[in-house]
């Protein structure tokens, strides 16, 4: 009898542990991403796609999301996204931005800016580069907040050497321009025609 109701309380456990273990399944879990300290994981990874179509595909994801094309331009969001990197940005209300997301906001030197929030204050949102060594002097406000980062693209050149297309490597960009027949070193406000459609 002892031994009935040993054998019974280890089927017992293994079926607590069983169903535990495919209930961890069923849910899994959110992978948290941290980039040089900071949380990254409610940034788009950059998903890669030949060059001849990357526009393409951004502007059919900006088409279903109401959102618009843009092209990174700087390296202070490296590792995140890589210059040249495809944004799609969509407007979003102030309220609904949490940490983690890729942010465009206005300058007050009236540039466009891609960056990360970091932190919410009590006058806004802190907001900093992957590369940089310090916060932006800048900070997110609901004046100020042009969109959120909800895809985006590396186009993987012709040659084929993309600069850094893993998907298990992180990249970034900070500084943004817009789709334009001329290369800026900054920002140019033309909208993308891609985009448009």
């Amino acid at each position: 009898m002892r031994r009935i109701t040993y054998l019974t309380a280890i089927c017992l456990v293994l079926t607590a542990v069983a169903s535990s273990a495919s209930a961890a399944r069923t849910k899994p879990a959110k992978p948290v991403k941290w980039v040089r300290g900071l949380y990254v994981a409610e940034s788009p990874t950059p998903q890669p796609a030949p060059a001849d179509r990357a526009w393409e595909t951004a502007a059919k994801i900006a088409r279903a999301t109401g959102g618009q094309v843009i092209k990174g331009a700087g390296k202070s969001m490296q590792p995140l996204y890589d210059p040249g990197t495809l944004l799609v940005v969509e407007k979003k209300s102030f309220d609904e931005l949490t940490r983690g997301q890729t942010v465009i906001y206005q300058s007050e030197r009236g540039r466009s800016v891609a960056h990360l929030l970091v932190a919410k204050c009590r006058n806004g949102w802190r907001v900093a580069g992957l590369n940089n060594r310090i916060h932006d002097w800048d900070g997110v406000t609901a004046e100020n907040l042009t969109g959120v980062v909800v895809a985006a693209i590396a186009p993987i050149p012709d040659n084929g050497s993309a600069l850094n297309h893993d998907p298990r490597v992180i990249r970034s960009m900070g500084k943004i321009a817009r789709r334009s027949d001329t290369p800026s070193t900054y920002f140019s406000t033309e909208h993308s025609k891609d985009s448009s459609k």
